[in-house]
Parts: C-alpha cells; structure tokens; sequence
C-alpha cells in the first residue's frame, strides 16, 4: 500500500491479481488529507474492508505546542449517554452559555430492544438446532444489521460532539477542564434499572468520548485539566443538594437550584472566584 499524498490516492499494488505492477488506485479520504493539511505525520496505516468498502485506519502524529489560554475556561461534564455531556463557557467570570447534549434516546433504546428481541428468536431457533436454516440466517443478518446501526449512531454522535467541543476550545483559546464521573455515571444507570446490555453500551462510549476528546486536545494544542467538581454539593454554601423531579438540584440551606448537570460549571466558576479572591 502506498500513500500517494501528491495526488491524494492510495495505490494498492497486486490486489486480487498476482501479476507485476497491478495496481488498484482509490481516492484519499478527506479526512486523512486534513490531518496532513494540519502537519501530521504518518505513524502506522492498515487498509481492510468494511462493509464491502475499502477502510483505511490511519495513526498520525502531531506535535502541537498548547496555547497559553484566554480568559475564557470551557468546561465539560461527562457522564453516561442516558443523560448526556453538559458543557459550559465560562468567560470573565461568568457562565455565558451552558448546553446539556445527548443522542436521541429514544432511537438508541429502540434499536437496541429491536436487536434483544430479534436476538431472543434467534436463540430460540438455536435451541431447535434450526439456527442454519434460511430464517435463522436471515436472523442473524438482521441482528447483525440493527447492532451496526445502533453502535453507527452513538459513533458519529461522540466524533461530532467531540469535534464541535474542541473547535468552541479553539475559537475563544479556552482552557478545557474535564469532570469525568464515570463511577458516579455507573451507579446512577443501576439506581435507574437500564438493561445491562445498554448500561454497558452508554458506559462504553462515555469511555470513548473522552479518549477521542483528550486525542483531539492534544492534537490541536488544547490545554485542558480534569478536576472533579461535584454535582450533588452546593457550590456556595457546601451543604448536601437535594435532587428534585426532572434532575434539579436544590439546597434546603441557602436556596441555590439549578439543573444537575449545571452545578459542576458553578464549581468551576467557583474555583475562578476563589483564586480571584471574590468569595
């Protein structure tokens, strides 16, 4: 396999046929040409078929010195996909924008109760030992089919949050901080009694998302942080909050309220404050 990045192809040579100087020739993603663009630097590439189409995995490097930031702090705060990343832009110390962001759920939980009950057929014919006839095989494609689409799903939606997230990092030259719950994210998928199968699932892309986030920090020379900020605490009086219907938490002490996923941006507005000596 050759890299032709002149002429934006890729040339394989003696595919299919063992005769001297075939070469099959196939058209560059364009994402690869955009990390070349970038400076990147070809450390490893596999080439296989997915889907019945050519699939090219790439690893490229980067050396990216990170950027001093600007006033503003960018921070994110992940848990599992039944309730989403929240994010927030704080900037001269104050909360300009806040998003809550998720997958449809409803998509999601639908194509994977399709695949349980597909499956359950499916293992009944096994059973039967009827799982090679025709109906068995055409079990199988279709679960196989349902599963690919599910996991596309959550797939693309991880790759363009995180894309979108690191780009808003760039745009106001914020420093990142990362509020990785995934423990608390576990518990809270079994206090909410979610199948094991999608548990596993949400965990598993919550895991995904910030491995592709921190890769694409540090290729683009974003400064970020984790720091645990606190989700069920009162960022201003440090009583113990109280969650109320619809995942908003309030403090019987001071009287703060604000949505769950909003309360680690205010602990991170809080940590500004502090070390500017305003509380």
């Amino acid at each position: 396999m050759v890299l032709d990045f002149r002429s934006n192809v890729i040339r394989l040579r003696q595919v299919c046929k063992n005769e001297p100087r075939y070469v099959v020739e196939l058209p560059m993603p364009k994402w690869v040409i955009e990390r070349m663009n970038e400076g990147g630097d070809v450390r490893y590439a596999m080439i296989g078929v997915k889907d019945n189409e050519p699939y090219l995995a790439l690893v490229a490097e980067r050396e990216a010195e990170p950027y001093q930031p600007s006033n503003c702090m960018l921070v994110v705060d992940v848990n599992a996909w039944n309730n989403g990343v929240a994010w927030g832009l704080i900037k001269d110390g104050s909360i300009i924008r806040w998003k809550p962001e998720r997958p449809r759920l409803s998509e999601i939980e639908g194509l994977y109760n399709l695949s349980v009950r597909l499956s359950k057929k499916y293992g009944k014919l096994k059973r039967l030992e009827l799982g090679k006839t025709e109906e068995g095989e055409r079990l199988r494609r279709e679960i196989k089919r349902v599963r690919r689409k599910l996991y596309a799903k959550l797939r693309d939606y991880v790759q363009k949050l995180v894309h979108r997230l690191v780009r808003k990092a760039l745009r106001h030259k914020a420093l990142v901080i990362i509020d990785n719950m995934t423990e608390e994210s576990r518990k809270e998928l079994l206090e909410e009694k979610i199948p094991s199968g999608l548990r596993k699932l949400y965990l598993m892309y919550t895991r995904r998302f910030v491995k592709l986030l921190i890769t694409q920090l540090k290729w683009y020379g974003v400064p970020y942080e984790f720091k645990k900020l606190p989700s069920t605490v009162c960022p201003f009086c440090e009583h113990e909050l109280t969650q109320l219907p619809g995942r908003t938490m309030a403090c019987p002490n001071c009287g703060f309220k604000a949505p769950r996923d909003k309360v680690p941006i205010y602990w991170a507005l809080r940590g500004i404050q502090l070390r500017k000596g305003v509380m």
